[in-house]
């Protein structure tokens, strides 16, 4: 019996192994099995090697955007510095304009103080009676754009500036268009950021309307005649409450930027003739 039984079995695994029909029949179940699981890994595989392709384009565009934030911090660096010297240049070649056209003798000087808390009434610039043995108190003090204000205490190397916006420093003033005359004094509330001025002890009968420029008139002594101060910014009707008494007036935007000096000329006297 096991004789029988043993070659049967022997029979049985001839048949699997070598009969051909059954190596096919062994060959698509084995297919049918392991194709499923080859696909699956080849699938596996092949988003595992996109996801590490991904990584590395990843820290790729992560590097380059890196450096092109650098490289535009640096452009806009670079940029903001070459607006700053075009501005500058343009201001240096608006004073040098102004200097060469000028009949005055011009002392150059830079601003170097401004307090805070008195930041409307005076500054103090870089030149003193070393400098200069013409600077004295009460001496014009312009820019390109206008008048500024006054020279006040001479110091050996400094020398305080006294604005226009002050309501001490007073200038004799007249409209260009109307010729109306009064005295311009500082005053204190602000248009836009910006100081105004009040143009008083205008005659009832003198006319002047608002964007006439304002110059100075040379009475006084202390500003020669025909030197911007600023535009008539409100010029306010005779009937009005201001313009009530034996006076009337009105306001005046400076020209010069007084809240932004840095550099200045003093007017020290009279250029000597040329020969």
């Amino acid at each position: 019996m096991y004789l029988g039984s043993a070659a049967v079995l022997a029979a049985g695994v001839i048949t699997i192994f070598f009969a051909p029909v059954t190596n096919r029949w062994t060959e698509r179940i084995t297919i049918e099995t392991i194709s499923p699981l080859a696909r699956a890994w080849a699938g596996i595989r092949d988003r595992w090697t996109d996801f590490r392709q991904s990584l590395r384009q990843y820290d790729a565009l992560e590097e380059e955007n890196r450096n092109l934030r650098a490289e535009n911090v640096r452009l806009q660096t670079e940029i903001r510095q070459m607006d700053y010297l075009r501005t500058e240049n343009d201001r240096f070649r608006e004073m040098l304009g102004f200097r060469d056209q000028q009949s005055f003798r011009l002392l150059a000087c830079r601003v170097v103080e401004r307090d805070p808390s008195n930041w409307w009434n005076s500054v103090l610039v870089d030149r003193g009676w070393k400098d200069d043995p013409n600077l004295s108190p009460d001496q014009p003090v312009v820019t390109p754009r206008g008048v500024v204000g006054k020279t006040g205490t001479v110091g050996r190397s400094t020398t305080r500036v006294m604005l226009i916006s002050d309501e001490n420093c007073k200038v004799s003033v007249l409209t260009e268009g109307s010729g109306a005359r009064g005295i311009l004094l500082g005053d204190t509330p602000l248009n836009g950021g910006q100081p105004v001025c009040r143009m008083t002890f205008v005659t009832r009968e003198a006319k002047f309307e608002v964007g006439e420029r304002v110059l100075t008139t040379g009475l006084g002594g202390t500003f020669p005649p025909n030197l911007l101060v600023g535009t008539v910014s409100e010029a306010p009707p005779v009937t009005s409450e201001k313009n009530s008494g034996l006076y009337r007036e009105g306001l005046v935007a400076p020209a010069a930027d007084l809240n932004d000096l840095r550099d200045l000329f003093i007017l020290t006297g009279s250029a000597p003739a040329k020969k």
